[in-house]
């Protein structure tokens, strides 16, 4: 399972390198079955959560709604991959980015 979780974890780094580049940091991504991705110049307020991302068709976990501190989180997501394919997760990272463009 390790190595199957680390070539999907490996690909999600691969696919959000590939649609933002140097736009995004990526922390997180030494183990488990998420990572936590921080943009640049991009809120994620309400709307984008709820109507942007929805209209998508991307389900997003912003790190605000989890965080102690509020007001310091809001550039960052959680993005889970334990249950999909490298396709699925291609095709996720690929509609986020047409959401956020």
């Amino acid at each position: 399972m390790k190595k199957i979780y680390k070539a999907r974890r490996d690909h999600v780094k691969k696919c959000l390198i590939e649609q933002f580049g140097d736009t995004v940091k990526i922390f997180g991504d030494s183990t488990g079955l998420h990572l936590v991705a921080e943009f640049q110049n991009i809120v994620f307020l309400d709307q984008v959560v709820n109507e942007i991302m929805k209209k998508h068709k991307v389900k997003i976990y912003p790190v605000e709604v989890h965080a102690i501190q509020k007001g310091i989180h809001q550039n960052k997501i959680i993005l889970g991959y334990g249950n999909l394919t490298k396709e699925e997760i291609a095709e996720g990272i690929f509609r986020l980015r047409q959401a956020l463009n």
